[in-house]
C-alpha cells in the first residue's frame, strides 16, 4: 500500500514533467492555474498552482529563472505593456459603443425635429 506523502512526492514529479498539461491539478483537486509573478526577482516568470494559494502549497515554474536583471525588467515590462494594451482595447470597445449610442440618439432626435417641423406646416 502507497502512503499519502509518496503518493504526493509521485505526483510532484509527474506534474514537474507534466506541468503544461490541462490535467495538472493543485493537491487539493482543483485544476492549476497559469500566472505571471509580479513580485521582485522572478517577476515576468510563468507558474502554475493552486488558485485558492492559500489552501495547499502546489507550486511550479513553468519556465527557468531569468538570468539577469536586465531580462527580469525586459520581461516585467512586456508584461506591463501587454496589460497596457488590453486595457487600451477595452477602452477602445467602450468609445466605439458610446459613439454608436450617441449616433442613434442624434438620428432619434433629427426624425423627432423633422415631425414636429412637418405637423406645423
Amino acid at each position: 500500500m502507497v502512503s499519502s506523502s509518496s503518493h504526493a512526492s509521485l505526483y510532484k514529479i509527474w506534474a514537474s514533467k507534466n506541468r503544461w498539461s490541462k490535467d495538472l491539478r493543485c493537491e487539493c483537486d482543483e485544476p492549476a492555474t497559469f500566472s505571471i509573478s509580479r513580485t521582485g526577482e522572478n517577476s515576468g516568470r510563468k507558474f502554475r498552482g493552486c488558485p485558492y494559494f492559500k489552501k495547499c502549497d502546489f507550486f511550479l515554474w513553468l519556465d527557468p529563472p531569468l538570468l539577469n536583471s536586465h531580462y527580469k525588467e525586459t520581461m516585467w515590462n512586456l508584461y506591463c505593456d501587454l496589460v497596457r494594451a488590453k486595457e487600451v482595447k477595452m477602452l477602445l470597445k467602450a468609445f466605439v459603443v458610446l459613439m454608436v449610442l450617441l449616433l442613434v440618439f442624434v438620428v432619434v432626435l433629427v426624425l423627432m425635429m423633422k415631425k414636429l417641423l412637418d405637423q406645423r406646416i
